[in-house]
This record gives C-alpha cells, structure tokens and sequence, in this order.
C-alpha cells in the first residue's frame, strides 16, 4: 500500500476516534443532565407542604403531625417517607395499631391511621396514665380521654411508661378482664371501681352498676348494655345490683 493511502487510513481512523470520543462524552453529559433533573424532580415535585391525617379518635391531627415532623428520621419528601414508612413500618405514636402514606395531591402527604384501643387509665402523680390490653402503661396525659374507663379505688406504685402498671393485690387479672368486656360489648363506662377486691364498681353517665366480685363476669358484662337500655326509658339515675347474680340465678335489682 502506498505511503500516501496509508496516511488517509490512519487519519480516517483517527478522525471516527475523535468523534466518538465526543460522542461518548455528549452522552456522558446528557446522563449527567437527565440525572441531575431527574434528582430536582424527586427533590422539588415531591416537597412536603402539608400533611392531612385521618381515622383519628382520640389523638388530634395536629397531635400525628407534630409527632411525624419532629421524629429524628423526618425527611421532607413525600416519596421519602412512603417508602421509610413502608420498609419500618414506624408508627410515631404508642396508641396508633396500623398507619400509611400516600400521596394525595401535589405536595400534599396523606396518613392515614388506625388507633388501638385504651383499655384503661390510672390517675398517678397528678397524670392519666393509659393501659392497653397486657395492662402496659404506655401513655400519658394531664386531661382523661372520653371513654377510657378510669381504673379508682386500688394504690400503685410508681408507674413507668412501656412498663406493666404495678397494681398492688390480685386486681389486675379482673381489671383486664372487665376492660376487654367493655370493649367487646361496646360499653359506655366512664369508670371501674374497686372498694375491695370483691366489691366492684362500675360508672355508666349516672347510672352505677355493682358487680360485687368478680365471679360470673362475663355473664353480668354481657347484660349491662340491656340493663342500661331498661332502665334509662323510665329512671334518669340510680344503682343496678348485680351482686347476687349467677350463671343460675338471675337476681337484679335497681334501686333509684
């Protein structure tokens, strides 16, 4: 091959290379562009302006909120936080079962909760602590909540949050058993009280009912929502005795 004709080859070869090694960094840049927007785009279109709560019955939205925003792992990114909700599952608050996220509008974070259930409080140290099914303290507030029943009549000791409450004597097995009661029958007891452990107490607006002990519990729970029922179309107040009440023996008596 001639001299010549070999120097074209060489500058053919060498001017493809040259182009694409251009090409190669236009790509490389226009990646770095389309990253670079794509991260602005996640950033800025996903920025939280507001958060909206719902299926609250106890705690308030902005109770949720407040809790959501100061957590440690708060991020300002809608999608940020979907998917941290999502993979730890956190849920902020000790009274909240289930919660997600989702993105209802622009800007906007949708939380959507599920709250457990209070089975009851215990009045300590001037604050109402709140228990939930294994009687574990897990709450507390300066204000009694509307429809947790307050636990009165029995001492504790120091009382410790996520910590199971210290109840003095054998109450706690029938504490527990007369809250998931109340809970299962749907009952209005604003109060559960105890003047020894088998004289046994309970408030219902102002209507009391005595339990007297615990034994057939079950059977003199499942009645209270039909007695209350009774006597509330003809007595604004009074006492229903369930004191001699058995399994056998349907004895009730309602004084005024």
């Amino acid at each position: 091959m001639p001299q010549r004709q070999r120097r074209q080859n060489n500058l053919v070869l060498i001017e493809k290379k040259r182009k694409s090694k251009i090409r190669k960094v236009m790509i490389f840049f226009v990646l770095i562009l389309l990253l670079a927007a794509g991260i602005y785009y996640l950033k800025e279109g996903f920025t939280i302006h507001k958060i909206e709560v719902d299926g609250m019955t106890m705690y308030t939205e902005k109770e949720v909120i407040d809790y959501i925003r100061l957590d440690k792992d708060y991020m300002d990114n809608s999608l940020a936080m979907i998917v941290f909700q999502k993979i730890t599952n956190e849920k902020y608050l000790p009274f909240i079962e289930n919660m997600s996220m989702s993105i209802s509008k622009p800007h906007v974070l949708k939380v959507h909760i599920k709250e457990s259930i209070r089975a009851g409080a215990f009045k300590y140290s001037d604050s109402y602590f709140y228990f939930n099914s294994e009687g574990i303290a897990l709450e507390s507030r300066d204000s009694l909540l509307p429809g947790v029943p307050l636990v009165t009549g029995i001492s504790t000791s120091q009382i410790i949050l996520n910590q199971k409450i210290p109840v003095e004597g054998d109450y706690f097995d029938t504490i527990l058993s007369i809250t998931k009661k109340i809970a299962t029958y749907q009952l209005d007891i604003s109060r559960i009280h105890f003047e020894k452990e088998d004289d046994i107490y309970l408030v219902s607006d102002k209507y009391q009912i005595y339990l007297g002990s615990s034994q057939y519990l079950g059977s003199k729970m499942a009645k209270i929502s039909e007695l209350l029922k009774a006597v509330s179309t003809k007595f604004e107040e009074g006492t229903i005795d369930m004191h001699l009440y058995t399994d056998e023996k349907d004895i009730i008596v309602f004084r005024k």
